[in-house]
């Protein structure tokens, strides 16, 4: 798959995910607007951390076996995060109640309510929660729904271990 920029129409081609492509075209941000949105997710980070002091993070995935790799790789990074998991809509909405989340990582297909309106209904009562949309279905229609409500969209199938680190890294508080 060749993997095309998404950020603001880019549109360039930045690399292969494997060497011998099959020449679809798979979404994410090429190295130099992949950093520029980590300075925008650091920036509203900031912002939240001045209030909180700490980090909370949710993981909101139906898959059990990939919400605690993702959850396990992240406390073996970020031991100080602290990470919740919810498994479908109604789970995730008490816990953003109950925990106030700084950041959200979000499926779009879940048991119930899809991770899309549940992202618009959060965002409409919490504004400053970033919400990161990570999912196997990279659609136009996923996208543009992404970009009006969500702060970032990443397809699982683009997104490394490395890219998510980054993000996490970018949101945690620079030390004094």
């Amino acid at each position: 798959m060749i993997r095309v920029c998404y950020y603001e129409g880019c549109g360039i081609a930045y690399g292969e995910k494997e060497p011998l492509s099959d020449k679809r075209e798979t979404h994410g941000l090429c190295p130099k607007h992949l950093g520029i949105s980590l300075k925008e997710i650091k920036v509203k980070m900031e912002k939240v951390m001045d209030l909180t002091g700490g980090l909370t993070l949710l993981i909101v995935e139906d898959s059990t076996l990939f919400r605690q790799l993702f959850k396990e790789t992240l406390h073996d990074r970020f031991p100080s995060v602290e990470i919740h998991e919810a498994v479908d809509g109604r789970e995730a909405l008490q816990k953003v109640e109950i925990l106030r989340p700084d950041l959200i990582f979000m499926d779009i297909r879940l048991p119930g309510e899809n991770g899309l309106e549940l992202t618009k209904k959060i965002k409409a009562r919490y504004p400053n929660i970033i919400i990161i949309i990570v999912t196997a279905y990279d659609l136009p229609e996923y996208r543009e729904f992404s970009c009006r409500y969500a702060d970032y969209f990443f397809s699982k199938d683009s997104t490394t271990t490395e890219d998510i680190f980054k993000i996490v890294e970018s949101v945690l508080p620079t030390p004094a």
